[in-house]
């Protein structure tokens, strides 16, 4: 039985390659995320017709 570890690197790289695409998406998304939370935070909702 012979094994093929060209075929097993290839498939290791491209599962470490997925793997590292997903993380840094995460990580951007994230920042995005909280980014735009604080920025809610800051501006309130405006009220039309609530005039005092």
């Amino acid at each position: 039985m012979k094994i093929n570890f060209i075929l097993i690197a290839v498939a290791i790289v491209a599962v470490l390659g997925f793997i590292y695409f997903v993380i840094k998406r995460n990580h951007k998304d994230q920042k995005d995320l909280e980014k735009e939370l604080n920025q809610k935070e800051l501006k309130p909702d405006k009220h039309s017709g609530d005039k005092t």
